[in-house]
């Protein structure tokens, strides 16, 4: 005879073995999603931040280096030497990191309505230009890339 929980039966009513193994198909196949869906956030962060090195790499690492402090390949045969971006946060009165205004130099004079004009001397190249024509009619695209941008030169913060 089987150990049973319902005494004066050999065994438990078939319809409590389905919902046992329901329930712990269930269990194990949330928590299974549950890791995933951790392991997916854990991953975006991750490419997110590969996504602004892979972009600081290509655009940015030629003039201000790859670890930002203005000491590029190019940086010498440039008039103006590129500026240190490692300090960007201590050159603020609350020491906050200049998002905003990183993003605004990124991305051009926002106050033309995305028409690109330059920032500063003429040496550096208005990058959101580039990036909303690479992405084409996603500006979507265009705006994570910048943001990914903006997140990997605050990384780069000493």
């Amino acid at each position: 005879m089987v150990y049973s929980a319902y005494p004066n039966t050999p065994n438990p009513p078939p319809e409590i073995i389905p919902r046992k193994r329901a329930v712990k198909t269930g269990l194990i196949r949330g928590v299974a999603v549950g890791l995933t869906l951790t392991t997916l956030a854990v991953s975006g962060i991750a490419l997110a931040e590969d996504a602004g090195k892979k972009d600081y790499m290509t655009y940015c690492a030629s003039c201000h280096g790859d670890t930002g402090e203005g000491n590029g390949p190019v940086a010498g045969s440039l008039q103006n030497r590129p500026p240190d971006l490692t300090f960007l946060h201590q050159q603020e009165t609350d020491g906050a990191f200049p998002r905003k205004l990183v993003k605004g130099i990124i991305e051009g004079n926002p106050d033309y309505d995305k028409n690109f004009r330059t920032h500063g001397p003429s040496d550096m190249p208005v990058w959101g230009k580039i990036l909303y024509e690479d992405s084409g009619e996603r500006s979507s695209i265009a705006e994570a890339r910048i943001n990914h941008l903006v997140d990997y030169i605050e990384s780069l913060q000493k």
